[in-house]
């Protein structure tokens, strides 16, 4: 809601967003930080690694060229940490990884459908003359959730054969076509190369079809107009649609500040605190338009190079060390699907959207498989198979 064009929707959606990371934490608060049947509180390793960096964070207020905005950042943050790793841990516990997984695609596939009929009724003409951006305020918003729910719905339907699960593909896939998003269509063939290359364990035949099918499909449709002036873009493939601008401003003021940066959740503030004006440039976007960057300007280069480093350590393990077990590949593939995008996109440490929420949910529920497989539970109550 808070992404859609529609301004009472959206200034509805932007009180809502916080109030269900807050009923979340006081969900949390009231089951008493419970997991999986232990003890109140059970700390693990990755919970470790996330509380270090909201005390990072926080501790940038000191520096910060803005202590308030510094503050209320991080606090965002542990809120959706308490409702990613606590709430909805909790909560699959519950009802299964599968089922809330499947809850999450079937609500965006409702909410990609009403995006696609609109467009058909309202704005037909923006479906082949420009980027579709339908209900949303960006074309970019489109790209952003549906680079992380392409991998699951797709991996779902591989298992399943559901028709509705390949139903919601097809509109997924239809919604990020018309939308143009290069960035999240990359990241989908990287994460759906190596989904197909666990299936391949589980259903040679079927892992070799679909792809051949896919790759025939794909060489006639990049030769089509649509593909040239809709997706590739060529004028604007060389700067990232001038992503490269903000970069290169990124670098300057990380420059000043290489280890520590400026305070954290200061990424959108930087550029009127070095007097740059985006306006003068003919630069549209938020922050530097990175998700690396961005981190680098506001804690510094050390910091960033250990957050990152330690969330595709995590993907590039569960990909090449667990490669046979299919659910937790889907996984840690939809994690480096979003890692890609966070290239071009300053949303993976942002709690307000709907792209960090999915991502830091994805990435729970890759930890949550990873540690339940290492502890052997296979208690009935802990529903893992998908």
């Amino acid at each position: 809601m808070a992404t859609m064009k529609f301004e009472k929707i959206a200034s509805a959606g932007d009180i809502l967003r916080w109030l269900v990371l807050l009923s979340g934490c006081a969900l949390s608060v009231k089951l008493g930080f419970v997991r999986a049947g232990r003890s109140k509180g059970t700390i693990i390793l990755p919970d470790r690694f996330i509380i270090m960096f909201l005390y990072i964070f926080l501790a940038s207020a000191i520096w910060s060229i803005l202590p308030i905005e510094t503050a209320l950042k991080t606090i965002s943050l542990l809120l959706l940490y308490v409702c990613s790793f606590w709430t909805l841990w909790e909560y699959t516990d519950s009802i299964s990884e599968a089922v809330i997984i499947r809850n999450t695609l079937y609500i965006l596939g409702f909410v990609m459908t009403f995006n696609l009929v609109y467009g058909i009724f309202f704005e037909p003409a923006s479906l082949m003359s420009s980027r579709f951006q339908g209900i949303f305020e960006n074309p970019n918003n489109i790209g952003l959730v549906l680079g992380l729910a392409l991998p699951l719905v797709i991996s779902r339907w591989l298992i399943t054969n559901h028709k509705l699960d390949l139903t919601i593909t097809i509109i997924f896939l239809v919604n990020l076509l018309l939308s143009g998003n290069r960035t999240a269509l990359f990241a989908f063939g990287v994460a759906i190369f190596f989904i197909f290359r666990s299936l391949f364990a589980k259903n040679p035949i079927q892992a070799f079809f679909i792809p051949t099918a896919a790759i025939i499909f794909l060489e006639q449709f990049i030769q089509t107009n649509f593909f040239a002036e809709k997706i590739l873009r060529e004028d604007t493939l060389y700067t990232a649609a001038n992503r490269t601008y903000f970069w290169e401003l990124a670098q300057d003021y990380i420059t000043n500040r290489p280890d520590f940066g400026h305070g954290f959740g200061t990424e959108g503030l930087i550029h009127n605190y070095y007097g740059t004006s985006l306006y003068a440039l003919k630069l549209r976007g938020h922050g530097v338009m990175s998700s690396y960057f961005g981190l680098a300007v506001q804690i510094g280069w050390p910091l960033t190079y250990l957050f990152f480093g330690l969330l595709w350590g995590f993907a590039v393990f569960c990909l090449f060390a667990k490669w046979r077990n299919y659910q937790l590949v889907t996984l840690a593939a939809t994690i480096v699907s979003g890692l890609v995008i966070a290239i071009f996109e300053p949303a993976i440490y942002s709690a307000g959207n709907c792209f960090s929420f999915l991502f830091w949910m994805v990435l729970m529920l890759a930890i949550r498989r990873l540690y339940y497989q290492k502890l052997s539970l296979k208690d009935t109550t802990i529903k893992l198979v998908i």
